[in-house]
């Protein structure tokens, strides 16, 4: 592809990225997004076929931003750290990931797919990290994965109502704050068990 059509690419993607982060799939106009990309919507479709095929690349592209910014490592609670930081950077990270789990496709990614293998990567560290008694083996990876995940965006997915509330209760907590819980709360859940003594306790 010539370097004018990459270009016209990424602007349709961008302008993608926020339609799809303020509308989601179904209230987003294609309309709308050729005319932010300042693209025509025959070369939108000739680039990326169906509204839901854009959107799908609207996510890979987040996941292999996420992958890029915030690699993974053994040390899951930094790792836990650094990915609330990022997510909370630009929250609009986080809005279209809710997106593609409430409207996106339901059926699996073939095998070798770029997000498949992101998500490979990351299960392949954690169980090196259980290898290494970093990590509690009693885990299985997927499950502690997803709670990692699911504890780095906890409170930007929080009721609007549990958050007025704590701003309103607790008004010098701030991100800092809520940062260090998320990796405190990261260290409990990964913890390995003490190693038994000769007595076996």
């Amino acid at each position: 592809m010539r370097a004018q059509g990459e270009a016209t690419r990424a602007r349709i993607l961008a302008a993608a990225a926020e339609e799809f982060t303020v509308h989601g799939v179904a209230g987003a106009r294609i309309n709308r997004i050729a005319e932010t990309a300042k693209a025509s919507k025959e070369r939108l479709y000739a680039y990326f076929g169906t509204k839901e095929e854009l959107f799908g690349e609207v996510i890979s592209a987040g996941v292999a931003q996420i992958v890029e910014a915030v690699p993974i490592g053994e040390d899951l609670p930094d790792y836990a750290g650094r990915l609330f930081d990022h997510l909370h950077a630009d929250p609009r990270r986080q809005r279209v990931m809710a997106w593609a789990w409430l409207e996106g496709p339901r059926e699996h990614l073939a095998e070798g797919h770029p997000r498949v293998e992101a998500y490979r990567t990351k299960i392949a560290t954690v169980r090196r990290a259980q290898e290494r008694g970093l990590v509690d083996p009693a885990w299985d990876p997927y499950d502690l994965l997803s709670m990692l995940c699911a504890l780095t965006s906890a409170w930007l997915m929080a009721p609007h109502e549990l958050r007025a509330l704590a701003d309103r209760d607790t008004p010098g907590r701030g991100a800092d704050e809520r940062r260090a819980a998320v990796v405190e709360a990261a260290r409990r859940l990964v913890a390995a068990p003490p190693a038994a003594g000769r007595d076996g306790r």
